[in-house]
């Protein structure tokens, strides 16, 4: 008797199943599912012809829902012998198929990356008569054309930068040599002139701003040596507490560290910019840390640092205002500054010079007011293939 019950009821429950399963495959219920959908859908019939598409389809191949409907699936993924073969593949076996990261190749989604999925649907009768395909563009592949955009760009701008530099310092130069050649003479007069050193101290501050646009412009040559990086950050330190009084600085070095093999002058002019920027975001009297110690494998996770290098890490933390939400994103573009009085290129020719060191600069808050800059640098250059 339980038998009979039990086997009635699987009945039962296969019927219901199969009444809802027409109505989730019904174009209707197809369309309130996926209209609102991120994804791009598509629902092909057997002979390959497009019989539904929602608002995000539409959106990414640029065309009304009418201009889609009736279309074979070969028009639209003209270039993507892959796809075409895998939507027939899935018509024909009813086995759902996934791609992630696949690289469009026909227009208008060419060189874009896209997570895909093609999966049967059946008829009343178990029959695959449609193939639903579902279409994420790649976050991942967005990033990754962002920055290679920026990259162009900010190569650009180095070559403009470099070109405007060279133009502007031949003749600086020139009046420069002029005007000390009449401060020398009206020296030799005893008559004081308070403008040409004006003039002089303006020069000298727009051939500083020349020399940081080079640094912009075209691939910078390296000269590697093997130093100790306490003995550097010591140097430095001791030029800033000169230059900035009031602010005290504060060291935590891990003494165990083994030299590193890098450009000298480039880390100096790194670590000069960062305590540079910690001094000035800082008020009188407060106190800027230098602290150094090994980076951990775990820490170049979700990075483009060679896992297979050891890296020290150096980190410069101030206790100013720290940085608004609003421009960490542009914190190392060229130009960018929250200063009163500067240009915007210091953060920046130091976040592309650790990168030429095969190394990676990096902004966090701190839990209270205040910044902190890491510096992750290999123990040696990395090699270019």
């Amino acid at each position: 008797m339980f038998a009979v019950q039990n086997s009635l009821n699987k009945r039962k429950l296969k019927k219901i199943f199969n009444e809802n399963q027409q109505q989730m495959l019904s174009s209707d219920y197809i369309a309130n599912l996926t209209d609102h959908l991120q994804q791009a859908v598509l629902a092909v019939d057997q002979s390959g012809v497009i019989v539904y598409c929602n608002d995000s389809a539409s959106h990414y191949w640029q065309r009304g829902m009418e201009l889609l409907l009736g279309k074979q699936n070969k028009d639209l993924f003209q270039a993507d012998l892959l796809i075409q073969q895998k939507i027939r593949e899935v018509l024909d076996s009813g086995k759902v198929f996934r791609i992630g990261g696949y690289v469009l190749q026909t227009p208008p989604l060419n060189e874009r990356g896209a997570e895909i999925v093609i999966a049967p649907v059946r008829n009343e009768s178990g029959i695959v008569d449609k193939a639903l395909i579902t279409l994420l563009e790649s976050t991942a592949h967005q990033e990754f054309q962002a920055r290679e955009l920026e990259e162009k760009l900010s190569s650009s701008l180095g070559e403009l930068a470099g070109a405007m530099a060279h133009e502007i310092q031949n003749p600086l130069s020139g009046i420069k040599g002029m005007l000390q050649l009449m401060q020398r003479e009206l020296q030799s007069t005893k008559i004081k002139n308070n403008s040409i050193s004006m003039i002089l101290n303006e020069i000298d501050r727009v051939e500083r701003l020349l020399k940081q646009l080079l640094l912009h412009s075209g691939p910078m040559p390296l000269d590697s040596s093997r130093f100790n990086i306490h003995e550097l950050l010591n140097t430095v330190i001791q030029f800033e507490k000169n230059s900035i009084p009031g602010i005290k600085f504060k060291r935590i070095y891990d003494t165990s560290l083994p030299e590193i093999n890098s450009d000298r002058d480039k880390l100096h002019q790194i670590f000069l910019n960062l305590l540079r920027n910690a001094a000035e975001a800082s008020e009188k009297n407060s106190t800027v840390t230098v602290s150094t110690r090994f980076c951990g494998k775990w820490e170049l996770t979700g990075t483009n640092l060679d896992p297979e290098l050891n890296y020290t890490l150096v980190t410069v933390e101030d206790e100013g205002e720290g940085i608004a939400i609003e421009n960490r994103e542009k914190l190392f573009k060229p130009f960018f500054t929250t200063k009163k009085e500067g240009h915007g290129l210091g953060l920046s020719i130091s976040f592309r010079l650790v990168k030429s060191l095969g190394g990676m600069l990096s902004y966090n808050p701190r839990d209270s007011d205040g910044s902190v800059f890491q510096v992750f640098l290999p123990e040696h250059i990395p090699v270019k293939v």
